[in-house]
């Protein structure tokens, strides 16, 4: 009896802190989302507007832009919804899976195009993130994963 009320007891502990992991995941996806429409946008859109490129240049750099935040929204929507139900695990590997990706691709172009991308908040918010994410699903996952023996 006490092995089966310890283990039910680590599984609580392991969902809470997967739930925490998650929900400071989102939460930080929310702050960078904020900060990319708020803050980025201004210091970016204005002065591609004014640098003498194409229409089609500059349309599809905005809906780049855009893209990214409706990802990002995404990514903090399923955190916080495997945050409250066990049963949604697998959106947070969706989303620990698109902020690695972010990820790599800011670190990627910090190291073989500019470096310049250093300067921004990219490769540092996306690999907390990222390591946030993935450390909620580690944590979650014995929980919460396929049981042997089909028990």
């Amino acid at each position: 009896m006490f092995g089966d009320e310890q283990a039910k007891e680590d599984g609580l502990e392991e969902t809470a802190m997967s739930n925490l992991l998650f929900k400071t995941a989102a939460s930080l996806c929310v702050l960078v989302l904020l900060a990319h429409e708020l803050l980025g946008a201004p210091m970016v859109l204005p002065p591609l507007s004014e640098a003498g490129v194409d229409e089609e240049v500059i349309l599809l750099h905005h809906f780049s832009w855009h893209v990214g935040s409706v990802s990002v929204i995404a990514m903090a929507v399923m955190f916080f919804l495997a945050s409250q139900r066990p049963q949604n695990h697998v959106l947070a590997v969706i989303a620990a899976g698109m902020s690695a990706g972010f990820c790599l691709l800011a670190f990627g172009l910090a190291v073989f195009v500019s470096g310049a991308m250093w300067g921004t908040p990219a490769p540092y918010f996306w690999s907390l993130i990222a390591i946030l994410g993935g450390a909620g699903v580690v944590s979650s996952k014995s929980h919460n994963g396929p049981k042997l023996g089909g028990k």
